[in-house]
């Protein structure tokens, strides 16, 4: 990815790209979530919690790469269609 692609991307993903996520449903699944989470947690030993905070940094840095791709995939389908 370019710089200037890069910069956008990282610009949507900080500012709007939460305006696209259907607000009821989107919020009662983080909501639910969280809650899960917080059972999850008091439930796991130290060592466990650790292994699940190391899991969801993984899932979270390939969610990150998973974003670029798509951003790449809608800026060529654009570039495409223009």
């Amino acid at each position: 990815m370019t710089d200037l692609m890069q910069t956008i991307c990282c610009h949507l993903l900080e500012n709007h790209y939460r305006e696209f996520l259907p607000r009821e449903y989107y919020w009662h699944l983080t909501r639910l979530a969280e809650k899960q989470e917080s059972d999850l947690l008091e439930t796991l030993s130290d060592l466990q919690q650790d292994l699940l905070d190391q899991y969801e940094s993984t899932r979270n840095e390939m969610r990150s790469h998973e974003l670029e791709a798509m951003f790449q995939a809608a800026w060529n389908a654009a570039r495409e269609l223009a």
